[in-house]
């Protein structure tokens, strides 16, 4: 019989390796187009099930051969410090065990995520062990990499063609940096495949095609960390191809030269010193020119996208407090958001970064650092030690001799050291710290090929004493595998659902809503979840209030039912997140809503609910200014002052407080003392857009209609896209029966966004027809939104990415 022809049989170990590859490879082209579906959490969750499902696969495999056959201890167990201080830290620093294994939906800083990236590492150790199964991986790997590039490819043409259905920053990944940065990857382990290993002609040109193809999405991330790395890693590449170059025979420019040389160590290189010269020259060029000719590239393409971060300043000042009440511990895994809420510059206020909660610090390990204190700091230093002790020793003493080994080894650790050092100098998304972890796990896989290497291993089915006990772990492990699926498919689909219920109510269909976050609750009970519940049923409320076709006892009956379910659904979300300050303004907003209607106790709740949130984010100018509308619905006109003049000290460009304060000084009689104060901050601050806006209301507001006039018209010179100001300076020319001249001011305000264009619309017609379309009584609040950060001028134009750290 010809062996050859003979149907290869089913083996458990050939099943994970492919259930390993595989799993990395469909999370990273995973894309399912709509809103109603998590994009980030698909990925998370097919890393999740793949590696449990691998488990699974691995552990069959060993019972059935009865032995368990491991590579380099050592490297392998370091993998698992880091997991160990999440679940130290999540035992003892009190933020619960359910919220640090999962966090809000298994977020990169989560016990959960760790465990599941350093059990793809181990996984990757243990399940790769034969040239094989690392060439299978690698080739998934390949075919994974080349879908997204030319996924990239077709959105950027796309975007060029068609850009109202494309974006040329949108990717298969997810976040434009993160394709940067396993971009940049991918063309370091091609230089080092085309110097390392013997390649086809074909796999050879198609290198070189997918590397100019990457070096123009490169460029167009224009991430200056990621070109200082892929420079790195060319120049050693370039400097060890020049070290061993061969001579070629009969050189004339040794004709008659004593020559001193030591043995070639490698024979032709095959044309590699092309690739990594041209790689190191693009990235020294954008490295240089990045701010100008990558910007103009990036914009040329429309593929610009901001990076925005805590600086280095700003997370160790973050890092301090926590440091300074929970050193050991930290706050708890996935708490960095929280921290920065307490512990943030209120100066952040006067940027457009001002409404933004940043979750992470200026890089991924750093911000364990702060959630995860002191032990997660010795955990990733210890690991990060051995893993370049470890590492680099190898390769310099023992690589592998065989060539392709020779090059999953060296790829391997570059790929591990490249993005660990990103996820330092970064926050790369969750699909590239397990890349990292997986990495690593290659990496100590190929160390079992080095020279003078030996694997341990333990045969337990020659051993009934610890065969029954391997064997029942082993079986405890499945079991618990198994579990582990059905958790991740369960939150999984409550996930989903949630998605689809924000989407519902975005679009005003409150019976879908309502019906998709009751299952989301079902599956996975949440505390956002039951604060999307508690809008749905503010919404239903409104809608009841307004519905004629009710009748008074049905209307009474049905707002009471919504009221008493919303009010029940924002205080669940406040003991299941009791440290989000957002939990509580839901709550507060439950309440707030029905205040205009007296009932008992309302105020009051509103008001405290209110007042813990701002406990918790102390410096958002946000809250204050909703506990001043709160005191006005209450008629406390003297505490609605005070909260509005909180929130524009903690926010002197805040466009809607000054407006509100404004009016509300017209009413409460203060107009006069209120402008005298104001024109004397005018004095002081005379090109403050700000200050002239709120001189330009009160006058406006005291009938000083000329006065209102030359302030605005000041608040417009000095900021041209100023809306509010141009909005109130068409309202005064109007008054002055000026229509053209309002017309004018309302064009700028509608050139400066479509929603404003559409707010502003009906009144053009109106003054262009000869009518004041702006009623003799004070508007109810600012009626335009403006295009950055209120009254703030707005930032130049970024680079693509612009990292741009947040102080």
């Amino acid at each position: 019989m010809d062996t050859a022809s003979a149907p290869r049989k089913f083996s458990f170990d050939a099943a994970a390796a492919w259930a390993l590859a595989l799993t990395f490879g469909i999370a990273a082209i995973a894309f399912i187009p709509g809103s109603a579906v998590p994009f980030v959490y698909t990925k998370v969750s097919i890393l999740a099930v793949g590696a449990i499902v691998t488990l699974a696969l691995f552990i069959l495999a060993r019972l059935t051969r009865g032995n368990i056959i491991v590579p380099p201890v050592l490297l392998l167990g370091s993998l698992w410090l880091v997991p160990l201080a999440y679940l130290l830290s999540a035992l003892f620093s009190g933020v619960g065990m359910k919220a640090a294994f999962f966090g809000s939906a298994f977020e990169a800083d989560t016990l959960g995520f760790v465990v599941v990236a350093a059990l793809l590492g181990s996984l990757a150790a243990l399940v790769l062990r034969r040239r094989e199964q690392l060439r299978l991986f690698y080739l998934v790997m390949a075919a994974a990499f080349a879908i997204v590039l030319v996924g990239e490819v077709i959105f950027i043409v796309g975007g060029q063609v068609a850009p109202n259905t494309f974006s040329a920053t949108s990717n298969l990944i997810g976040a434009f940096v993160d394709l940067g940065i396993l971009l940049g990857l991918a063309l370091a382990v091609g230089l080092i495949a085309l110097r390392f290993t013997t390649l086809p002609s074909w796999m050879r040109i198609a290198l070189y095609v997918a590397g100019a193809i990457e070096l123009l999405v490169l460029a167009l991330v224009n991430s200056v960390m990621v070109w200082v790395l892929v420079a790195l890693v060319a120049l050693g590449i370039f400097i060890e191809a020049i070290m061993r170059r061969t001579l070629a025979a009969g050189d004339d420019d040794l004709e008659g030269v004593a020559v001193v040389e030591a043995p070639a160590m490698l024979d032709s290189v095959q044309g590699s010193l092309v690739a990594p010269l041209i790689v190191l020259v693009v990235s020294i060029f954008f490295l240089i020119g990045g701010s100008t000719i990558g910007s103009a590239l990036s914009g040329g393409l429309h593929a610009s996208a901001l990076d925005v971060r805590p600086s280095w300043a700003s997370t160790f000042a973050v890092g301090s407090h926590t440091f300074a009440s929970s050193p050991l511990f930290g706050t708890g895994p996935n708490t960095f958001g929280v921290d920065w809420l307490k512990y943030r510059d209120s100066s952040l206020n006067s940027t457009i970064f001002w409404n933004i909660d940043f979750t992470s610090g200026i890089g991924y390990v750093p911000t364990s650092f702060v959630t995860t204190g002191a032990v997660g700091a010795i955990a990733w230093i210890a690991f990060f030690a051995l893993l370049l002790f470890v590492g680099i020793r190898f390769l310099l003493l023992r690589a592998p001799a065989d060539p392709f080994l020779r090059f999953v080894s060296l790829s391997s650790f570059v790929a591990t050291v490249y993005l660990f050092a990103l996820a330092v100098l970064s926050v790369p998304g969750p699909l590239t710290i397990a890349l990292a972890f997986i990495a690593a796990g290659v990496f100590i896989s190929s160390m079992r090929y080095g020279v003078s290497a030996q694997e341990w291993g333990i045969a337990f089915a020659r051993s009934p004493r610890i065969g029954f006990v391997i064997v029942f772990a082993l079986t405890l492990l499945l079991i618990a595998a198994v579990f582990g699926v059905y958790v991740v498919v369960e939150r999984y689909l409550g996930e989903s659902a949630y998605a689809q219920a924000a989407s519902a109510l975005q679009n005003g269909n409150l019976d879908a809503a309502s019906a998709d976050v009751a299952r989301s609750i079902l599956f996975s009970p949440t505390d956002y979840a039951y604060r999307l519940s508690s809008s749905v049923g503010i919404a239903r409320m409104n809608q009841i209030a307004n519905d004629s076709t009710l009748t008074a006892d049905q209307a009474r009956t049905n707002f009471q039912t919504a009221l008493t379910s919303s009010i029940s659904d924002a205080l669940t979300s406040t003991q299941l997140g009791p440290n989000n300050y957002q939990n509580w303004g839901a709550l507060g907003d439950v309440y707030a809503a029905v205040v205009p209607l007296g009932i008992s106790g309302a105020y009051d709740n509103a008001k405290t609910a209110y007042e813990h949130a701002e406990t918790l984010n102390p410096t958002n100018p946000v809250l204050p200014f909703v506990l001043a509308q709160l005191e006005i619905a209450q008629k406390n006109g003297a505490a609605a002052e005070t909260d509005l003049t909180q929130a524009i000290s903690l926010k002197h460009d805040y466009t809607q407080a000054i407006f509100l304060l404004s009016q509300l000084e017209v009413q409460e009689g203060k107009a006069a003392e209120a402008l005298q104060a104001a024109e004397a901050a005018a004095y002081f601050a005379p090109t403050d857009p700000t200050v002239l806006f709120q001189v330009g209301l009160l006058r406006l507001g005291t009938g000083d209609t000329d006065g209102a006039i030359v302030a605005l018209q000041a608040a417009t010179k000095v900021n041209p896209q100023y809306a509010n100001a141009h909005f109130f300076l068409a309202v005064a020319y109007a008054a002055k029966k000026d229509f053209t001249d309002a017309v004018t001011e309302l064009q700028a305000v509608s050139a400066l966004s479509p929603d404003n264009a559409t707010a502003v619309a009906a009144d053009i017609t109106a003054l262009q027809s000869g009518k004041n379309p702006f009623p003799a009584t004070t508007l109810s609040e600012a009626p335009v939104t403006e295009p950055a950060s209120n009254a703030t001028p707005p930032a130049p134009a970024a680079t693509s990415p612009a990292t741009t750290p947040v102080q």
